[in-house]
């Protein structure tokens, strides 16, 4: 009896010795200033629906107590060491009590026994809701590296990462440009390059392979976008080159040789184009459908020989009309932002759910601004032709790869701000007249996880849900398939 006794006194100690306190501090001494803390997203608006905003207090402390008070209820933490690791199911119920309004963060540290508090600061919890998942792409930040890299799936909600597909099932497979028609995994593509290469297509569950690359083209096809009936898809076709300068401060630069655009037929398995957007003339890439399926913008330059001529290759921002009854493309292309008008080059053109603007990159040259630190993020809106630079959402840095979420009040766009090296995600509310509320980093579980990763966050795309296909069923398909030859229609040409 006495040695229970003994071992349970023992183990009550250490629990006591070991785990923080579960009451908020009665005595802490306030400090009159604002913690520094990483990530450091005060102030943004943030979804009812996302992830825990975990973060870590930039000085040393032996104990956090973190009290999150809303309108409707407040929610209460105690944490060994110096950074936060909220329950996701308790953090998702307090964001659901709260949407609509503000939320108050207010930071506790103990040091050498003794309690501190900080400043309060606060994010507002929108009402509208972000898609439930993102898909995008892991790769080395480096620039000819491409045999580790891989596909997955978040969900936005908490922190639970799945493999759509990666080098461990594909070696020496160069896997890009995945793409979803209208946010919707039910209809999505990927290419896989090298080893095993091909166009993958789902749809409803079904995995195929495609060859494009046909005796009217000089490539296989490259940048998608899907038409939102997800009866066709509308590809550049691009010879990506790049350069490593000698000197300055630009690492690499890449560039289209030459570039056409067609469109696919999915159930025909056919191209077909127009002169007005297939010509020698000029390269066209990055072609984007709007929401109604009957406009197809891109951008497009005048040829010139490369690379020469690089730094006077700018793109302006054209559209074309699109029948997509008959598959018809309109006579006449219509210029909406002339790059000698402005003096940038244009690109990445992606409309908003609701037609009304269109979020793009501006650089000072080319169509690839991943290593360019002047590029920044414009919002083109189309009732006035205004053409505005979102300076709330923008650094010194390279702004790129950018989605909408499907209601339109939320926009993912890739950064490369934090290092100057590694690309990472941004997350930012969009109101219904085209301005943003200040970005957030993408929440992660354990806030050191940038102090280790290795890794470039690449081409992030919003999903209703989560892509339900077995990375299996893709490795199989695209290693025991030769893939089904698509046909080019010559007489839409």
């Amino acid at each position: 009896m006495m040695r229970t006794n003994l071992t349970y006194i023992l183990l009550a100690s250490l629990f006591v010795a070991f785990s923080c306190t579960s009451e908020k501090p009665r005595h802490a001494e306030d400090t009159g200033k604002y913690p520094g803390v990483f990530p450091d997203d005060a102030g943004a608006t943030i979804p009812p629906n996302i992830a825990p905003l975990n973060f870590r207090l930039e000085e040393a402390c032996d104990e956090l107590y973190l009290s999150v008070k809303g309108k409707e209820s407040e929610l209460e933490e105690g944490f060994r060491g110096n950074k936060t690791s909220i329950a996701p199911d308790e953090w998702a119920r307090f964001l659901d009590e709260n949407k609509g309004d503000s939320i108050a963060f207010t930071v506790y540290a103990k040091t050498n026994k003794k309690w501190l508090k900080y400043k309060t600061f606060s994010y507002f919890v929108a009402s509208e809701p972000i898609d439930e998942y993102l898909v995008y792409r892991l790769l080395s930040p480096g620039y000819q590296t491409w045999n580790k890299m891989g596909i997955y799936q978040r969900r936005l909600s908490d922190f639970k990462v799945e493999k759509i597909l990666d080098n461990k099932l594909m070696p020496h497979t160069c896997m890009n440009c995945h793409a979803l028609a209208a946010n919707n995994p039910d209809n999505m593509m990927l290419h896989l390059r090298e080893n095993n290469s091909g166009t993958i297509i789902i749809r409803e569950g079904r995995v195929e392979k495609l060859q494009t690359k046909t005796p009217t083209t000089f490539s296989a096809v490259s940048f998608p976008y899907w038409h939102p009936s997800a009866k066709y898809i509308a590809f550049s076709i691009n010879k990506v080159r790049q350069i490593f300068p000698a000197s300055g401060q630009e690492r690499a630069h890449a560039y289209d040789m030459v570039s056409d655009m067609v469109i696919y037929d999915v159930d025909e398995n056919e191209f077909f184009t127009s002169p007005l957007i297939f010509s020698d003339e000029a390269y066209e890439a990055f072609p984007c459908f709007s929401p109604d399926g009957q406009t197809l913008y891109y951008v497009t330059t005048q040829a010139k020989p490369m690379p020469q001529e690089i730094n006077a290759a700018k793109y302006s921002l054209c559209a074309i009309s699109f029948d997509p009854e008959t598959g018809g493309l309109g006579a006449t292309v219509d210029t909406l932002i002339s790059a000698s008008a402005i003096g940038k080059s244009v690109t990445m053109p992606r409309m908003s759910p609701d037609g009304k603007h269109i979020l793009l990159t501006l650089a000072n040259r080319g169509n690839f601004p991943a290593y360019d630190t002047d590029a920044d993020l414009y919002l083109y809106h189309l009732n006035d032709s205004a053409l505005v630079r979102l300076d709330r959402i923008n650094s010194d840095q390279v702004e790129s790869y950018h989605s909408w979420s499907s209601n339109g009040r939320w926009i993912i766009y890739s950064s490369r701000r934090m290092d100057g090296l590694h690309m990472n995600f941004y997350i930012a509310y969009m109101d219904e007249t085209g301005n943003p509320g200040k970005p957030f980093l993408l929440p992660q579980e354990d806030p050191d996880f940038h102090d280790t990763f290795l890794y470039s966050f690449n081409i992030p795309e919003f999903s209703l849900k989560r892509v339900d296909v077995d990375p299996y069923e893709i490795e199989n398909v695209a290693k025991q398939s030769i893939g089904a030859q698509v046909k080019f229609d010559e007489h839409n040409h």
